[in-house]
């Protein structure tokens, strides 16, 4: 069996439809209910719930990082997803992987401080090697204690980031001597093993979308920072650290600072879960 990624609806009266498109026939609605991603497609998952499968636009759904084993020797772990990405390493049976995201037919996983890609086929779901009678209550806990270790992972990276609070900014920097924005949150990121692309506008394509409402501590921020004008242009990234704050290299205040979400200028254009 192909593991699936435990994930929670959020927000209420969510359409779950029969194909990943607003134009597909709506199944049912859901409201903060928990269920499984076992796909995704170009800003949309397909969910399992009560012995059904349907479609969620990726806007409404929180993923949770799940466990995994490979079941074969000698997986091709790639760095990018499908048959021509390049082969990092060959896994073997039983190595413990975390599913980060799911993408047509490919995970994308960590093993130990590498991310890299591995066809569905060859991870199965660690619940799967429990027990069947296994109780709700400790199905719950066990999705808790994901929970608790991903805030313990974001507390760290917020802590690393709020050291550099006060280095100045330098366009194109990318160390303690100086940080633009993008070099800032690559440096921060990559002292944990995660890689990210080097500009603002091309991070964007790195982890799964979260929604404004469901931004958790460690959320990569997007915003069209120098139009003022509602181009839409990714311009400038930060991160997010809770309680309506991001840190983030400041152009204007030539500095690695701390900020109000509410008092920056720049549009906001969304967020990205890298972790």
């Amino acid at each position: 069996m192909a593991a699936s990624q435990p994930a929670q609806i959020v927000g209420t009266k969510v359409n779950v439809r029969t194909e990943p498109d607003t134009s597909s026939s709506i199944i049912t609605k859901l409201s903060n209910s928990r269920v499984s991603v076992v796909d995704g497609s170009d800003g949309w998952y397909k969910i399992s719930f009560s012995g059904k499968t349907g479609w969620v636009s990726s806007d409404y759904i929180k993923v949770l990082t799940a466990k995994g084993k490979i079941n074969a020797n000698g997986v091709n772990f790639r760095k990018t997803a499908g048959t021509s990405g390049e082969i990092i390493d060959a896994l073997s049976k039983g190595t413990s992987v975390e599913i980060l995201d799911t993408l047509s037919g490919w995970h994308e996983v960590k093993v130990d401080a590498k991310i890299g890609y591995v066809a569905t086929q060859f991870v199965t779901a660690a619940s799967t090697e429990q027990k069947s009678s296994r109780s709700t209550t400790a199905a719950t806990l066990e999705a808790e204690d994901t929970e608790a270790a991903d805030d313990s992972a974001a507390s760290e990276v917020i802590a690393y980031a709020k050291k550099f609070v006060g280095v100045r900014y330098v366009y194109g920097g990318k160390s303690p001597s100086g940080f633009d924005c993008s070099g800032f949150v690559g440096y921060v990121y990559g002292n944990f093993g995660i890689k990210l692309n080097s500009s603002a506008a091309s991070m964007y394509s790195d982890g799964i979308k979260v929604s404004k409402s469901a931004l958790k501590a460690g959320d990569l921020l997007f915003f069209d920072a120098s139009s003022r004008k509602a181009s839409g242009v990714i311009d400038h990234v930060g991160i997010y650290i809770g309680g309506g704050k991001f840190i983030h290299a400041s152009t204007s205040n030539k500095q690695v600072l701390i900020q109000d979400l509410s008092e920056y200028r720049g549009k906001y254009i969304g967020a990205k879960r890298v972790m």
